[in-house]
């Protein structure tokens, strides 16, 4: 069964190497499309030498953000099931055999998500927004993160992930809308290394700004 993994890339070159390494330790089929969203550091030149292996396919785009540069590479994904990796974090030695694993006992199942082994560097760290409450945190263990996603190729066919920048938490946004189509599961044995003490991201730009309370006076989770 062969597994297409997304990669999105922007200004990554310090790290891509290590995301690209991560999936080399993987068993079964498997190929790794890497999408260089308008990149303006060396990240071409990288990508040019993962490249050389026949089972990496690259594409250079304009910048367009997140949800544009997936879509990409769904446009040229081939395998039964659709993986993400983002260019800063890792894949476990078992991230891919565990979950065809997950889809060999639940065949029922087209979306399965979750296990996370965070690298952080504070308590503060392993916190996200609360997007569903709408304020307050909660613990970026019990959110839907992009790099743990496992589907099914078939429902892209019917969704696919939000392209608009205001959107900043594709994930989640992808998930909620094909749940009320497709089965969704959650894994908890952590395959995949997010690391959340790199250079600011989408999630600390948003704590920023992010309410604390809600006005009508519920009190957030921590």
């Amino acid at each position: 069964m062969l597994v297409s993994i997304i990669t999105p890339v922007f200004n990554m070159s310090g790290t891509l190497r290590r995301a690209h390494e991560s999936v080399l330790r993987q068993t079964g089929r498997w190929e790794q499309i890497l999408i260089d969203d308008g990149s303006t550091d060396s990240t071409p030149q990288v990508m040019a030498e993962l490249g050389r292996d026949p089972r990496v396919v690259c594409v250079r785009t304009e910048n367009r953000g997140t949800g544009a540069a997936h879509n990409t590479g769904l446009d040229l994904a081939s395998g039964d099931f659709v993986a993400f990796l983002d260019a800063d974090d890792e894949y476990l030695p078992n991230h891919l055999s565990s979950h065809l694993a997950a889809v060999a006992e639940h065949p029922e199942v087209d979306i399965f998500w979750g296990g996370l082994e965070v690298v952080a560097d504070s308590p503060d760290d392993l916190l996200a927004p609360d997007v569903e409450a709408g304020f307050g945190f909660l613990s970026v263990h019990d959110c839907v993160t992009q790099g743990t996603l496992f589907v099914r190729r078939r429902v892209f066919e019917t969704f696919r992930f939000e392209e608009n920048r205001a959107v900043c938490w594709h994930d989640y946004d992808f998930v909620r809308r094909a749940e009320s189509r497709f089965r969704v599961m959650r894994l908890y044995e952590p395959t995949y290394r997010y690391y959340r003490n790199t250079a600011a991201s989408t999630v600390d730009r948003q704590k920023a700004t992010w309410p604390i309370e809600d006005p009508a006076g519920r009190v957030p989770v921590y």
